[in-house]
This record gives structure tokens, C-alpha cells and sequence, in this order.
């Protein structure tokens, strides 16, 4: 039950989220005895073709790992150059870094990978970003 609960609010608040990919997998969610209030989510992610999936800027509440499985992933985090993180290669995500990029590397072929992550208790996996506002300037 406690697995179908994350992964219902990993396909609601989008890891990496578009409405053509399906929802990230759970494969495993326990409480970490050592970090009182942190358990310990294992997703398993499916990542869209090179420009098939729509911007989806978010941050997650904790550290989070992640190792590409298939494929090549392309992977990014604001204000730092996309990395190409290939087949037995990984990518690390600090807490509340802001996630901004997350799709195969080919463009006609998805990648896969694993996502490990500290997530606070009662936390969401993933916090999506909010738009920026855009003001008109006042004459």
C-alpha cells in the first residue's frame, strides 16, 4: 500500500514528468533506522527521446542518485552544463537542487536508469518548479 501511495504521487508531481511517459516505477521504499524521519525511495525511470518531453523544471526534498541502467540519459541542473551520463554511469542531485533537464540522449531511443533518493517523512518525491512570472512593464 505504502509503495502504491509513492508511486501515485511520483506520477502526480512528475519524475521526469510528461503525460506521454509512464510513471515512474517504486521498487522499494523503507525508513532508514540510522536518519530518524528519512526513508530510502528507489524509482525505477523511463526517459522520453531527446526533445520529446516537455520542460519540467523541480526540486526534490533530499539527495538524490541517480545510475542510467539503458541507454544514455541527459541530465541537468540549473546553472550547471548538461551532462551526458552513459550505461554504468551516474548522476548525483543534491537537496533542493532544481532539476531542469531529464531525456534519453538519442533521439529516437528512451534510456533508463535507477533513482535513489532521502526523501524527509511526508515530504513529496518531486516539487515542480513554479513558472516565473512574467510582468509587463507599466508606462
Amino acid at each position: 500500500m505504502k509503495a502504491r501511495i509513492l508511486g501515485l504521487m511520483a506520477a502526480t508531481f512528475c519524475l521526469p514528468c510528461v503525460a506521454a511517459t509512464p510513471a515512474p516505477s517504486v521498487i522499494f521504499s523503507g525508513a532508514l533506522k540510522e536518519l530518524p524521519g528519512t526513508k530510502l525511495v528507489v524509482v525505477s525511470l523511463k526517459l522520453d527521446p531527446a526533445g520529446k518531453s516537455l520542460p519540467h523544471p523541480h526540486h526534490h526534498p533530499g539527495s538524490v542518485y541517480v545510475y542510467v541502467t539503458q541507454g544514455a540519459a541527459r541530465l541537468g541542473l540549473k546553472g550547471q552544463p548538461v551532462q551526458i551520463v552513459h550505461v554504468g554511469e551516474s548522476f548525483f542531485e543534491a537537496p533542493g537542487s532544481v532539476h531542469t533537464i531529464a531525456e534519453s540522449a538519442s533521439e529516437t531511443e528512451p534510456a533508463y536508469a535507477i533513482a535513489v533518493m532521502l526523501v524527509p517523512d511526508g515530504a513529496p518525491l518531486v516539487t515542480p518548479e513554479a513558472a516565473p512570472v512574467h510582468r509587463e512593464s507599466s508606462r
